[in-house]
């Protein structure tokens, strides 16, 4: 029923933004929501329905942080997807943003 949804299965392509602005990071080092220092990292692809043993996952994933999503109605014919990431920049400081390749993001080593 939602929009974007239905949007979605006619034309796939997507973009997801996330900002250090959604976290007490900029606010606490004085950094307005719009300024490069306040980094954001910008994931574009195609979306997809998962299947099989990504449905687990995503279920867990989702039910785990939205425990009240587990009673919305299943006539409203919502499903669980992916975003298949093809391109990825990193905006973290003026200049413009930094590409990093799938392969960079996936391979990371948190320290």
């Amino acid at each position: 029923m939602q929009l974007s949804a239905q949007n979605l299965q006619k034309n796939p392509d997507a973009t997801l933004t996330v900002s250090l602005a959604q976290t007490d990071f900029c606010r606490k080092h004085g950094f307005d929501p719009q300024s490069p220092l306040c980094a954001h990292i910008i994931l574009s692809g195609t979306v997809a329905k998962v299947n099989g043993t990504e449905v687990d996952f995503a279920k867990n994933a989702l039910f785990t942080r939205h425990p009240d999503m587990k009673t919305w109605p299943s006539s409203h014919n919502w499903f669980f997807a992916k975003l298949n990431i093809t391109n990825i920049w990193v905006l973290d400081y003026f200049g413009g943003p930094k590409i990093v390749t799938p392969e960079e993001y996936y391979n990371v080593t948190l320290q």
